[in-house]
């Protein structure tokens, strides 16, 4: 090549390049954005700072104070509680969960002790997510690139617009609000894909693909374990290849590796053995999976959600369009007006590899998940990038063959190109304008600004006896309020606390229960000064009242 081809190669380089980071500032902007409407939390949000950042555990006792501090210091970092990991490793070894996600959220926390804020729970989840973003695009880009793809931009092109799609999709950018582990939970998924694509694609499995795919094997694990359901799957597809391929040595050698990885993860955290096989999550799922008679309706529900939250209701037209498209090529071909491409089997073994991970992992977790309406989507969502390149893939490329038998002019790939643009923006467009991002809870700002007005106001917690642990689906407005009396809902002596029968006004939150009206009714008892009460807010199975 001369002198000046290799300043053009670099030039394209360089214009490729910066328009990916523009791609992802922008999907970071549109994050910060979101996360900026971001007004209250999932309960499993309050979850994921309680289990690791817990001083003395949340105790709830019958008609007692609780001070602000007390409730407040199990949700941050003390200043003598920072980075204290093995705290972080118990907790969840009493839960369902493993540790390496909750390890990143109490560094970060530890960072900043005394400070609860949603920013550092964002934080963390966007640190998952610029690696994502290149991550997913390697991918595409690895398995779209071919002989005839010489300076790489049919590859490059169709990877941007699988990241464009991805990025900005209300599904995505809800999984980056969700202060959870399935940001993360993507990001081993993606980078386990990445290191079998590279390796497959390479035709090597070296020292640099089985120490990586150990680690990933471990770190994947210990943060969420539907990874290993993918991995099990995405497995099996590549030991199928390298069987049929006669390559023993590769075969043993990945088995080796993935079993040191697993390996590793249960010696180190024993907890993710009972918690999968005797847990209450994983007989749950053994026991949803076992079912056929839930199958269909499941794989709808999920099917649906991706339709809904990814796609904005589209899927029906790709399937169409898949369906249009391979059968107008199974027909040309039929009747000899269109010849059969030299496979390339490369691509279409890793495009097989790709779809048989995807269709096993959402079969399975459509099978076990819990049902939750929207917010289920976190489960599905580390494939959700794979899955809109296949969907893209298998769209486009009947397409694609076409066009080529037509002439295969540029003019004609440019135009695809920039039709499936548009309609990929206008999907988007569409989709934020139909408020398809959660896990925002924007309704609560406004019920916070009425606790900030009102925090000096006395304050009383009807809990249920049997649920007691949910006053911690109220914490962001608990925090605020210097303390608070609590009262059982089934204790039904009258308050004597002078504070609450001698104030001319006080807020109540009761929990759901059919007695509610009995609670409130104790309270006018109680206090004679007070003459009624109105709802004001309600939340989490909770119900807050003014009386006056």
């Amino acid at each position: 090549m001369s002198v000046f081809g290799k300043l053009q190669e670099n030039r394209k380089k360089v214009f490729q390049g910066a328009a990916l980071l523009l791609l992802l500032l922008l999907q970071l902007t549109v994050l910060l954005y979101y996360a900026d409407r971001k007004a209250g939390f999932h309960e499993d949000e309050f979850y994921s700072y309680y289990s690791t950042n817990k001083t003395a555990g949340l105790f709830v006792e019958d008609r007692t104070w609780q001070e602000r501090d007390n409730f407040r210091n199990d949700f941050v970092v003390l200043e003598k509680e920072r980075f204290r990991y093995n705290i972080v490793k118990q907790m969840q070894s009493w839960d369902v969960h493993p540790p390496f996600y909750y390890y990143l959220l109490h560094t970060v926390c530890s960072l900043f002790p005394g400070i609860f804020s949603k920013w550092l729970g964002i934080a963390v989840n966007i640190a998952a997510f610029i690696p994502c973003f290149f991550l997913l695009f390697s991918v595409v880009r690895n398995v779209m690139e071919d002989k005839d793809d010489t300076e790489g931009k049919r590859a490059t092109g169709f990877a941007f617009m699988i990241c464009l799609f991805w990025g900005f999709s209300g599904a995505v950018i809800s999984g980056a609000m969700f202060i959870r582990m399935y940001q993360w939970l993507t990001l081993f998924i993606l980078l386990l894909t990445w290191l079998h694509v590279k390796a497959w694609k390479k035709g090597k499995f070296g020292i640099r693909f089985y120490l990586p795919l150990a680690a990933t094997v471990f770190l994947g694990f210990m943060t969420q374990y539907y990874y290993i359901i993918f991995h099990v799957f995405l497995g099996a597809g590549l030991c199928l290849l390298l069987l049929k391929g006669k390559r023993i040595k590769e075969l043993f050698l990945y088995g080796f590796s993935c079993s040191v990885g697993l390996l590793a993860a249960i010696l180190y955290y024993p907890a993710s053995f009972s918690h999968i096989f005797r847990g209450y999550r994983g007989t749950e799922a053994v026991s949803e999976f076992s079912n056929a008679d839930n199958t269909l309706g499941r794989l709808n529900f999920f099917v649906g959600l991706f339709d809904d939250y990814v796609v904005n209701g589209t899927l029906a037209i790709f399937l169409l369009l898949i369906c249009l498209g391979w059968l107008t090529v199974i027909f040309l071909r039929k009747n000899g007006t269109l010849k059969k491409e030299e496979e390339k089997s490369k691509r279409s073994q890793m495009i097989g590899l790709l779809l048989f991970a995807c269709v096993g992992y959402f079969f399975t977790i459509s099978k076990t998940a819990l049902l939750l309406g929207e917010t289920s989507n976190r489960y599905q969502l580390p494939i959700y990038g794979i899955v809109l390149f296949l969907l893209l893939y298998f769209t486009l490329e009947p397409v694609r063959i076409l066009i080529q038998k037509a002439g295969g002019k540029k003019q004609a790939f440019g135009m695809l190109s920039f039709v499936t643009v548009v309609a990929i923006a206008g999907i988007l467009i569409t989709s934020h304008f139909e408020r398809k991002v959660f896990f925002l809870y924007e309704e609560e700002a406004e019920i916070m600004e009425y606790v900030e007005a009102n925090k000096d106001v006395p304050v009383v917690v009807y809990y249920r006896e049997d649920s007691a642990a949910n006053v911690w689906r109220l914490s962001d407005e608990l925090m605020v309020y210097p303390r608070i009396y609590l009262a059982n809902q089934n204790n039904k002596e009258l308050i004597a606390d002078t504070v609450i029968t001698e104030s001319d006004r006080l807020l109540v939150y009761v929990a759901d229960k059919d007695d509610k009206e009995a609670c409130l009714e104790n309270l006018l008892q109680s206090n004679k000064s007070l003459s009624s009460y109105s709802p004001v807010a309600e939340k989490n199975l909770w119900t807050l009242y003014e009386m006056n």
